[in-house]
């Protein structure tokens, strides 16, 4: 009997030495891989193109040389990022005199990085308007990925406004509710409801008292598998929340759901950068583009809508998206630049849209900047020709200059 126990003991004392030693290497492994993952990664993302922010939750890294694979075609594209975090060249400050500066704001539709410098929108822009005006245009690229009104806002009070733009042109996206959705938890707004700053988890740690059990590996690990098992294994419906990848387009469909608080507050921000118009003696224009499925069942392939959890062979052809920014653009008194018509009635809509990611094409861009460009004429009158963007007509001699500020 005593030695019937004695080997059971013998047994229990090596199961809980085999457990101990067990948990104690997957420690120093975990630990090992994370002392790895930190040396070889030390930037926010894998491609070191973002960085943490304490104000706008993440930005681009300043001076840095992009070079990336074109989504479609493998293309290798290759731009600049100057000393502001902005893609493209450096931008004097204070503005010269006789230069009319235009900030555009918004996400990858604006950055563009899977665009040559000469293809995106934004530089097109900027030479369709300067074939109309002697003044010197420069059209500023300040997109940032999955930047929303919320962002875009909290990125023009704390860095740009020294670039004294004398248009500030925000470009909506479809995304942007899912995204500012996404951002909001860790904004800080101020007593008036102004939205004071975004910051990034990382910063939050290093001031936030750490407890005990987050210095076990295993115990972080642990819960992370949990949560991963959860997201792939969750209740059928949950997975198109707009939480997920596959939930940030739902309000696009004809019977979405109801998204009314995400939208009031994903528009609020719009409100506070045409304060910052104001307050600057800056015009603002609010301007917004068709997602592909929004202007063809076909545009955009069918693995890439799935993964946004957009259904395949289906056009979004509800107008409520673009009539909601309209009317709230008529209650703030705003110009509206709603270029989705032009898109939606255009003969081979697929052609402006790649196929693999839901951004513009060369002739995406192209259109896009056309349709700016012919709007900015008519809502900023005084210091353009009568000629349409495009024309080989040469501009006449300009009356009206843009005073330095």
């Amino acid at each position: 009997m005593i030695r019937s126990r004695l080997r059971w003991l013998k047994h229990l004392m090596l199961a809980l030495i085999t457990l101990i030693l067990l948990a104690v290497g997957s420690e120093v492994a975990l630990r090992i891989a994370d002392y790895r993952q930190q040396v070889s990664v030390s930037n926010y993302d894998e491609e070191g193109f973002l960085i943490p922010s304490d104000v706008t939750y993440h930005r681009i890294r300043p001076l840095q040389e992009v070079s990336r694979k074109h989504p479609d075609t493998e293309e290798l594209i290759q731009f600049q990022i100057n000393s502001m975090g902005l893609r493209g060249r450096e931008y004097t400050i204070p503005k010269p005199a006789g230069v009319f500066r235009i900030l555009c704001l918004g996400g990858e539709t604006v950055l563009a990085p899977e665009m040559k410098d000469s293809d995106t929108f934004c530089v097109r822009l900027e030479n369709l308007l300067q074939k109309q005006t002697q003044l010197k245009v420069e059209v500023i690229n300040a997109g940032v990925p999955d930047a929303c009104p919320l962002m875009s806002y909290l990125h023009l009070r704390h860095s740009l406004l020294g670039l004294q733009p004398d248009l500030i042109l925000f470009n909506f996206d479809m995304s942007d509710v899912a995204d500012d959705h996404a951002l909001r938890r860790y904004t800080q707004i101020g007593d008036s409801g102004v939205p004071l700053c975004s910051m990034h988890p990382l910063y939050e740690k290093i001031n936030a008292p750490e407890r005990l059990e987050s210095h076990f590996f295993v115990y972080r690990y642990t819960l992370r598998w949990l949560g991963d098992y959860w997201v792939e294994n969750q209740p059928a419906g949950l997975d198109r929340d707009i939480d997920t990848p596959q939930g940030k387009y739902l309000w696009l469909e004809d019977h979405p759901p109801d998204w009314s608080v995400y939208v009031r507050q994903t528009l609020e921000p719009i409100q506070n950068i045409q304060q910052v118009a104001q307050g600057t003696y800056s015009r603002f224009i609010l301007a917004t583009y068709p997602k592909p499925w929004q202007v063809s069942e076909t545009a955009i392939s069918g693995e890439a809508r799935s993964s946004l959890g957009v259904r395949d062979g289906v056009l979004y052809a509800s107008r409520f998206p673009f009539e909601l920014l309209e009317t709230y653009a008529k209650q703030l008194n705003l110009s509206y630049c709603d270029t989705s018509p032009t898109f939606q009635s255009i003969q081979n809509p697929d052609r402006y849209y790649l196929n693999s990611v839901p951004q513009f094409s060369r002739e995406g861009h192209a259109l896009y900047a056309r349709e700016l460009a012919l709007f900015i004429m008519k809502d900023v009158p005084g210091i353009w020709s009568d000629t349409e963007p495009g024309s080989s007509t040469q501009p006449g001699p300009q009356q009206a200059l843009v005073p330095a500020r």
